[in-house]
């Protein structure tokens, strides 16, 4: 049962659940995380992913499976600078990304209960953006650089 969302924020979180540009190997990881987190683990949840011509992932709401990583630990820093680069700030109604709550489930079957950053603008993103199949950006990546 992964993809549901909690809005419990009482329970401090210390794991990301990432899907494109903050994935190991791609620019963002480099930039954001390497060195920074002990532990990558496969995850996957619920939604529909779309690939923006600005060179990265939206993810909306949906029943597709969409592939990603999740990264620990990731501190109250670490969160802000993400914050920063998804374009959210709890106090905005005007968001690039939404940050939320969700149960993760990992390649063994276990959940783990992340952040997650939720593309805000689902009119946008499914009028410009590229449907990426079976919800894997890392391998639309792979086959769109050939």
């Amino acid at each position: 049962m992964y993809g549901n969302e909690s809005k419990n924020c009482d329970v401090y979180i210390n794991k990301v659940f990432v899907y494109g540009t903050l994935m190991k190997g791609f620019q963002n990881y480099k930039r954001y995380l390497e060195g920074k987190i002990n532990s990558i683990t496969p995850g996957r949840t619920y939604g529909v992913l779309y690939h923006l011509r600005e060179g990265y992932p939206a993810l909306l709401p949906g029943n597709e499976i969409v592939e990603g990583e999740i990264m620990e630990p990731v501190d109250d820093m670490l969160l802000k600078s993400l914050d920063r680069l998804e374009g959210y700030s709890e106090r905005s109604s005007n968001n690039l990304y939404i940050r939320e709550v969700r149960n993760i489930l990992t390649e063994k079957g276990q959940q783990m209960t992340c952040w997650i950053y939720i593309y805000a603008d689902e009119k946008y993103a499914k009028e410009n953006g590229i449907l990426v199949p079976n919800g894997n950006w890392r391998k639309f990546m792979e086959v769109c650089q050939k």
